[in-house]
């Protein structure tokens, strides 16, 4: 059985970009819960020790310390996360670099469009992701 997105995780070092990404999503579904982090480090804690997992991860691949590869292996490397679909949002869109992040288990890889609109219809597919409800 499957269940629409309810809660998404955000892993972004860019304020601006968050204020953004917040602001599109308050537009497109104000139900969505969204939690942000600076860091993939502060996103690791809160995924290991809450009881209220998100039912997708929006990482940044460009983060200072861990960047977003690591932080996407971590998830993808713990038993009780790994199910848990992660979309990479990046400013990089390199070929290698978007084949690394599918190899190392992203659901899949958006490039930050660069006008609000956009935003909006990246969430509305990031929305559409099917989330198992036999996972959480």
């Amino acid at each position: 059985m499957t269940k629409g997105i309810q809660h998404i995780c955000m892993a972004d070092d860019d304020p601006d970009d968050y204020y953004l990404f917040e602001a599109a999503l308050t537009d497109v579904n104000k139900s969505v819960k969204l939690t942000w982090f600076a860091t993939c480090d502060r996103l690791l804690d809160f995924l290991k020790s809450s009881d209220d997992l998100p039912d997708l991860i929006v990482l940044d691949m460009n983060m200072p310390g861990n960047n977003g590869n690591a932080c996407l292996l971590a998830i993808k490397n713990e038993a009780r996360l790994h199910h848990i679909p992660v979309v990479i949002y990046s400013t990089s869109d390199t070929p290698a670099i978007v084949k690394n992040a599918h190899e190392c288990g992203a659901h899949n890889y958006f490039l930050k469009p660069s006008s609000i609109e956009l935003i909006k219809d990246l969430i509305k597919e990031m929305l559409a992701i099917q989330v198992s409800e036999l996972d959480k």
